[in-house]
């Protein structure tokens, strides 16, 4: 089966009916999930896609995580989408005599450019020119924000004098934010360059490699296109996500969607470098902004974090998941819950549910309003006819043949209230469909020549996938010349024979 996820919601009038997941759940892969037995049960809990954390582990650890993710997908004959997640520029504390010391309110402290062994008067950090950047009267963060400091005398190259705002216990490793410094630095640093060349290599056109690669703290179109040039060199055709968790990306944000193919919301260092009650707002400006545009928005951080220790969650935890459903997310992610908790495919199950829940409501509810159309092209008044169509009822699916993903990306766009079916010639499209919102995919190895062959593979499918019934109808979407990229331009209703 290649659209697994089926809720079975009770509606008003007491009837049961199977429901198909049409917001994406990604689970980090880690110590707690990587075994193949694991990794079957996480897909069978529902999740479309698995990330793997760059910050942590080796070459020779991820590969055996990929290899684990592609032979759990091959069991289940369903297929899933794998993220690599680079670690980029995080700065750190340096080390720290005994391991950690005790700032106070007030106090003074000297951060100094090269490496020392830091005490209570002096720290280093793991990168010393963010001395060159600083200014008088700029925050400092640390360990997540418990600690501030603020700027008062820069003295570049040497060091910069900081007064202790608020103190407490500091260790070593700890990171540090800086919200209002522009660094003037790549995106990518040299290991995630190394890793960027590795990933590469294990992603060769036709194999078993990433679908996606995520950037972290990005801060302009600019980073984005570093990598997508360095991914093309290498001959690699993952998508890429931007991870907004700076300011500057906010305020860039327009820029950032337009370079990107996919954009995540991670709150955890978004929420360290800006006023915490206005992360909800961004979220929701970010979300709203990425359906406006076809692009796929995740939503992640701490979303069942109490599920890495307990077997439930809280109920803040739960509305979280609910909001973000409510927010029009194309997915949702969870990270330290199946990468090192005690509950994996629990945390899994849980968010399946949620997300189910939220969804029958979501079908009780008016439909959301159709997003603006951009550009002039054919495809684009297509995806809107599609809508269109589709809200005047009796339609069980919209099935669609696409080269490149683009046209089953564009339909999502419009959430419509049906499954849409995307028929792709080529693995890795479909790998990539996973994280677009209510796609189910299909690798259909042979273009049909004519149209009546497009819509007997088109019903066919649908009765083998569950989305259709002899006798339903469904929506085709497909185009002319037959398997050529950015030519679709014909839609029929067809009757499931």
């Amino acid at each position: 089966m290649f659209w697994p996820r089926y809720a079975i919601p009770t509606t008003m009038c007491g009837t049961i009916a199977p429901m198909t997941i049409r917001t994406k759940i990604i689970a980090t892969v880690g110590p707690a999930s990587g075994s193949v037995p694991t990794l079957r049960r996480l897909i069978q809990a529902g999740c479309d896609v698995f990330r793997v954390n760059f910050s942590h582990g080796d070459p020779a650890q991820r590969a055996e995580l990929l290899s684990n993710i592609r032979a759990a997908e091959a069991a289940l004959g369903e297929p899933v989408a794998v993220m690599a997640d680079l670690c980029g520029p995080k700065i750190r504390v340096g080390r720290i005599a005994g391991g950690a010391v005790l700032l106070a309110d007030g106090q003074e402290l000297e951060i100094v450019r090269e490496p020392v062994e830091g005490d209570a008067t002096r720290i280093s950090t793991t990168l010393g020119e963010m001395i060159d950047a600083l200014r008088p009267g700029e925050p400092i963060l640390l360990d997540d924000g418990k600690l501030r400091l603020e700027v008062v005398a820069p003295d570049p190259p040497r060091a910069v004098r900081c007064r202790v705002v608020r103190g407490g216990v500091l260790a070593a490793s700890k990171g540090v934010n800086l919200p209002r410094t522009e660094l003037k630095l790549s995106a990518l640093t040299e290991k995630d360059r190394r890793d960027v060349e590795w990933i590469c290599k294990t992603s060769v056109p036709g194999g078993d490699g990433f679908d996606y690669v995520a950037l972290s703290f990005v801060r302009a179109a600019a980073d984005v296109q570093e990598l997508r040039a360095m991914l093309r060199a290498g001959s690699c055709g993952a998508h890429i996500v931007a991870k907004v968790e700076k300011p500057q990306a906010l305020e860039r944000i327009d820029e950032v969607i337009a370079a990107s193919d996919a954009v995540m919301v991670a709150r955890g260092d978004l929420g360290v470098e800006m006023d915490l009650p206005a992360v909800p707002i961004a979220q929701k400006r970010i979300a709203r902004l990425c359906r406006q545009a076809g692009k796929p928005c995740i939503i992640a951080t701490q979303m069942l974090e109490s599920m890495t220790a307990c077997e439930t969650p809280t109920r803040a935890e739960v509305s979280d998941v609910a909001n973000a459903v409510l927010d029009h997310a194309d997915a949702v992610m969870l990270s330290g819950e199946t990468a090192v908790g005690k509950f994996p495919v629990e945390a899994a199950s849980m968010m399946n549910r949620i997300v189910s829940a939220m969804q029958a409501y979501h079908d009780e509810q008016d439909a959301p309003a159709p997003p603006r159309t951009t550009g002039g092209r054919t495809v684009d008044a297509l995806a809107h006819a599609t809508r269109e169509i589709v809200a005047l009822g009796g339609l069980q699916a919209v099935a669609v043949f696409t080269a490149t993903g683009a046209t089953a990306r564009l339909l999502a766009k419009n959430r419509l209230s049906c499954p849409i079916l995307a028929l792709s010639p080529t693995r890795e499209v479909v790998r990539r469909t996973c994280l677009y919102y209510g796609v189910a995919a299909v690798q259909q190895a042979d273009p049909p020549e004519h149209t009546r062959e497009i819509l007997a593979i088109a019903s066919r499918l649908a009765v083998e996938k569950g989305l259709a019934r002899r006798g339903d109808r469904i929506l085709v979407v497909s185009g002319r010349p037959i398997g050529k990229p950015g030519h679709t331009n014909t839609l029929v209703v067809h009757t499931v024979e």
